[in-house]
């Protein structure tokens, strides 16, 4: 699932004001930046998780190889060699690609169900429990269809591993059996008993061992699923209500408020900044000649110049009105000095071709180095801001 608003209202039966919606729809691509963010995350939590199985098997496995535990030796290595293979492929593939690729979500469920049936075959009744994990992890995902993936795999996970497990791992039956008569007392092999055990019971496996099974895990599965649809809802209405705190709605750049919670904490611990502060000429005279929708289109227009720059280390806010300020964090000066120069270079008319008032920016750019003073430091952009205001007024600069 893309998270969205329209999805969550047909989904959930918890009614939200159709304002609202629209706001949240303005605001869609900052959401969807911070699915991107919580996925990467997820993918980063599942791979550790999927690490911290990998060792705890791998002492199972020794463990068993010096005869502390009980297990076939030749169906230990077998489950563990599966699971082994199973767990490496999405651990390689994660420290080549940090998990930022779209499809590596469902390779790490599709082989931690593997390791999971795995496991529950080869190794241990115990490893039954082992399913839900799948589902947990991919319950971090915003897309259902990953959830969705997780339980359907593991559900007939369940059945396949009681099935064959019966016949040829250690399935509940031939464990009981094998401490019930004393395996260290026995000279055949625990291979030995299961071929001779009765293989005719199919129904019976079904219907007592592998369908409460897949019941139960489909009520765990089934309190999950609503449980983290009622986690996401919350998680929406608080994104939303941080969005609108946080950013400007006509241009969906942050807004003063975000630009003084971080004056306050980030900024102070910068080592250089360079701050350039925007101002729009003519945007008067184009609202009086063609309204404030005009007006509108300008500043969006204005803002989408500014998003060609802004990043994770160039932050863009509006002020308000018509100012606009940009922040370059840690830049060396002639980085910067290059970086704004080029950045002029392809600025497009912000009027568009349907309105006649020319608008365009005027700009001014002040750098320092730590120790520094954002506020007067703004104050310097703005002053050299204004002295360019004036000049193109004066038709001295172009």
């Amino acid at each position: 699932m893309n998270l969205n608003l329209m999805h969550i209202l047909k989904k959930t039966p918890t009614t939200i004001n159709i304002s609202i919606y629209k706001k949240q729809v303005i605001q869609m691509d900052e959401i969807k930046k911070l699915e991107y963010d919580d996925e990467i995350k997820a993918n980063r939590i599942s791979t550790i998780i999927l690490a911290v199985i990998f060792g705890i098997c791998l002492i199972i496995w020794i463990a068993n190889e010096i005869g502390i535990f009980v297990v076939n030796l030749a169906y230990m290595r077998v489950g563990m060699a599966v699971s082994f293979i199973c767990m490496s492929v999405p651990i390689i593939i994660f420290s080549h690609t940090k998990g930022d690729k779209n499809w590596f979500k469902y390779l790490l469920i599709i082989f931690l169900s593997l390791t999971s049936v795995s496991i529950e075959t080869f190794l241990t009744f115990h490893g039954v429990m082992l399913c839900v994990f799948p589902v947990l992890l991919a319950a971090q995902y915003p897309n259902i269809r990953v959830f969705r993936l997780a339980y359907w795999f593991n559900l007939f996970g369940i059945l396949f591993s009681v099935i064959v497990g019966y016949y040829i791992g250690c399935w509940d039956g031939n464990m009981i059996y094998a401490t019930t008569f004393g395996m260290t007392q026995q000279n055949d092999s625990l291979a030995a008993r299961i071929s001779a055990m009765n293989t005719t019971y199919m129904a019976q496996l079904i219907l007592y061992f592998a369908l409460p099974r897949m019941v139960i895990f489909s009520t765990i599965s089934l309190g999950i699923s609503y449980i983290v649809k009622t986690v996401k809802l919350q998680y929406v209405r608080q994104s939303m209500i941080r969005m609108e705190a946080e950013y400007d709605s006509l241009t969906k750049l942050e807004n003063r408020t975000k630009y003084n919670s971080r004056v306050s904490g980030e900024y102070e611990k910068l080592e250089s900044i360079c701050i350039v502060f925007l101002d729009v000429n003519n945007l008067k005279k184009m609202n009086d000649t063609y309204g404030h929708e005009a007006g509108d289109f300008v500043l969006k227009r204005t803002a989408e110049e500014m998003k060609k720059l802004i990043c994770d280390t160039i932050h863009g806010y509006r002020l308000g009105g018509d100012e606009f300020v940009m922040i370059l964090c840690n830049y060396k000066k002639e980085e910067a000095d290059a970086l704004l120069t080029k950045w002029k270079e392809s600025l497009t008319p912000l009027n568009g071709e349907e309105y006649d008032v020319q608008c365009s920016l005027a700009i001014g750019v002040t750098y320092a180095s730590r120790p520094f003073d954002i506020d007067s430091v703004l104050k310097k952009a703005d002053d050299k801001m204004y002295q360019t205001k004036i000049a193109m007024k004066a038709n001295r600069i172009n």
